[in-house]
């Protein structure tokens, strides 16, 4: 038997300690902003496949996105009233 480690196992730790010395990239991003709410709301299967099918279409924009300019734009025609 050979006792020489191989090529790859060589590969595998030094990707581990690239890895290992990389930034953890920090998680939760909205889930943890307190400037940002999570709500539900049921619509459509339809209507939400559609909605996602044409927001990556038109470049991968957020669905969260999404419902923050409608209802942005939906309470600035409320004060308009």
């Amino acid at each position: 038997m050979n006792d020489k480690p191989s090529k790859f196992a060589g590969l595998l730790r030094e990707r581990q300690e690239e890895a290992a010395a990389e930034p953890k990239a920090r998680r939760g991003g909205k889930r943890l902003n307190p400037d940002y709410n999570q709500v539900t709301a049921y619509i459509p299967t339809a209507l939400h496949d559609e909605t996602k099918i044409n927001l990556i279409r038109n470049g991968n924009r957020e669905f969260s996105e999404l419902i923050a300019e409608l209802l942005a734009d939906w309470n600035q025609k409320q004060r308009g009233l």
